[in-house]
């Protein structure tokens, strides 16, 4: 697992002050961002799970993944990203599919 981003920082706000409900709105608005930006990736999902983000699904290329990874842990700075977004293979087969 990838681990991008950092701890919470010292001083920053704990989890039940208000932190997570703000946690919440700004990944929503990541996950719109991801979607409808440059990238247009639908097959990256982005959870909270306490004051961590867990980002999964699968997307077309390395750039790719690691240009997600890295904005939402930019934008995320002071919060875990676990970045476990796979690459789709996209080779051609090297030899034929056995339907028996």
């Amino acid at each position: 697992m990838n681990h991008h981003g950092q701890e919470r920082t010292p001083g920053a706000p704990a989890a039940g002050s208000g932190a997570g409900v703000n946690l919440e709105y700004r990944v929503a608005h990541l996950r719109e961002r991801i979607a409808a930006g440059p990238l247009g990736e639908l097959g990256v999902r982005l959870e909270v799970r306490g004051e961590a983000v867990l980002l999964t699904g699968t997307v077309p290329s390395a750039h790719c993944r690691d240009d997600i990874c890295d904005l939402v842990g930019g934008e995320l700075a002071g919060h875990q990203v676990h970045c476990d977004i796979v690459v789709a293979d996209a080779t051609t087969p090297d030899h034929a599919e056995d339907l028996a």
